[in-house]
C-alpha cells in the first residue's frame, strides 16, 4: 500500500496532554496539534529527525490546564499559529472558521467548530481520524462550567459534527487520564456514559451539572497565558507606543529585555564599533541592501528592535518591516545617543 501520510501521537503527563503531528508524506509538509509549553524541544526533535517542515501549529482552544507551545514553536520555526476565530487571540497569524480546510501538500485538514467546554473549541479531521480536543473525551467529554462553556451547546457540537463522521473514524481526544489512546465514533455514540444509548439533551445537561469538579490547578496561569500564545508573564512582548504611525520603545524597556528580544543595529560599520559602540547582543544589519536581504528571508512573526544613533534610520527600518509584513518590529526611541545618556550596557570593540 502507497504511504502517502504521517502521523504521531505524542503525550505530556503532567496535564495527561496528547499532542499530535499529521503530515503528508512526499512533501513532508506538517501540522502541530495542542502543543505543550514544557515539550516543545521534544516535538521539534522529533520534527527535525523524521525531515518535517513544520506549516501550522493548531490548538483546539484556549487552555486551561496547560500552557500551548504555540508561540515558542512559532519563534523558532516560522510555522503560522492558529485558533478559533471565536478566540480572540491577537497574536494568532490564523483565525480558523467552521468548514475550512487547510493543506498539507495533497492532504487536507479540516475545521470543526465544536464549542461547548469552551466557547472557542475546534475539532480537526484529517484522513480517518478526527481531534476532537477537549470537546469529547474517551467515554467521557470536557466540562462546561468556565470559558462560556455551554452543555447545551457541547451536546450539539457532539451530535451534530463529530457524531455525523463516519462510524469508523477514528477519535483522538485532547486528554485522556485512563491510559486510553483512541476510540471511535461508534463505539463513542454506543458507549460514552454521558452520551451514549440514546441519551436526551436534558439528561446530558443534568449529568454536566452534577459533575461538581475543581478548577484545573493550572487555570490562572494558563488561560492569560494562552490569550498570549503561550508566553509567560515575564517572557511577554514589549508593550510599543505608536508615533506617527511607527511602533517605538524605549530603552529602559529594551534594556530590561536584553537577551529576549532580537537587536538589529541599522548604522554603518563604523559606527558599530566606533565612539557610541553598540548594546550587547546587537546585529549588525547595515539599512539599504543589507537590510533588505535580510527581511526578505527573516520570520515574520519574530520580535525585533531596530537601533541606529538617534533613532531615525531606525525607524526607517521598522516601517520598512512592516511593509514587508512583520508584526513585531519596533524603533529605539532615541538610538544610542539615549542609550548612552542613561549609562545602559554598551559593547565596545
Amino acid at each position: 500500500m502507497k504511504r502517502d501520510y504521517i502521523f504521531y501521537q505524542l503525550f505530556e503527563s503532567e496535564s495527561s496532554t496528547y499532542t499530535y503531528i499529521v503530515a503528508d508524506f512526499a512533501s513532508k509538509e506538517a501540522a502541530i496539534i495542542d502543543p505543550v509549553l514544557e515539550t516543545v524541544d521534544r516535538d521539534l526533535k522529533l520534527i527535525e529527525e523524521t525531515g518535517l517542515k513544520l506549516k501550522y501549529v493548531l490548538d483546539t482552544h484556549v487552555h486551561a490546564d496547560h500552557i500551548t507551545g504555540a508561540g515558542k514553536i512559532r519563534e523558532r520555526t516560522g510555522a503560522k499559529t492558529a485558533l478559533s476565530r471565536h478566540a480572540g487571540v491577537d497574536c494568532a497569524d490564523l483565525s480558523l472558521h467552521d468548514g475550512e480546510e487547510l493543506s498539507l501538500g495533497e492532504q487536507k485538514i479540516k475545521v470543526l467548530e465544536t464549542p461547548g467546554h469552551t466557547n472557542t473549541c475546534l475539532s480537526f479531521v484529517f484522513r480517518d481520524k478526527v481531534f476532537t480536543g477537549d470537546a469529547l473525551l474517551i467515554r467521557g467529554t470536557g466540562r462546561t462550567d468556565f470559558q462560556q462553556g455551554s452543555s447545551d451547546k457541547l451536546f450539539e457540537s457532539i451530535h451534530e459534527k463529530i457524531f455525523t463522521l463516519p462510524a469508523e473514524t477514528l477519535v483522538y481526544p485532547g486528554h485522556d487520564y485512563r491510559g486510553q489512546m483512541s476510540s471511535t465514533v461508534e463505539l463513542e455514540k454506543k458507549w460514552n456514559p454521558r452520551l451514549g444509548m440514546n441519551r436526551s439533551k436534558e439528561e446530558f445537561i443534568r449529568i454536566m451539572a452534577d459533575l461538581k469538579l475543581a478548577n484545573p490547578k493550572k487555570i490562572h496561569e494558563a488561560v492569560p497565558a494562552n490569550m498570549v500564545c503561550g508566553q509567560l508573564k515575564e517572557e511577554r512582548q514589549l508593550s510599543p507606543q505608536m508615533v506617527d504611525g511607527i511602533p517605538e520603545i524605549t530603552c529602559d524597556k529594551v534594556n530590561e529585555k536584553l537577551g529576549k528580544v532580537r537587536l538589529i543595529d541599522v548604522r554603518a560599520a563604523e559606527e558599530f564599533t566606533g565612539e557610541l559602540s553598540h548594546i550587547p547582543g546587537a546585529e549588525l544589519v547595515t539599512l539599504g541592501p543589507d537590510l533588505a536581504k535580510f527581511l526578505e528571508s527573516g520570520n515574520r512573526s519574530e520580535e525585533m528592535v531596530f537601533v541606529c544613533r538617534s533613532g531615525g534610520r531606525s525607524g526607517t527600518a521598522t516601517v520598512e518591516s512592516q511593509k514587508q509584513g512583520y508584526k513585531k518590529t519596533m524603533n529605539m526611541v532615541g538610538g544610542m545617543l539615549k542609550w548612552n545618556d542613561l549609562k545602559l550596557p554598551v559593547k565596545r570593540t
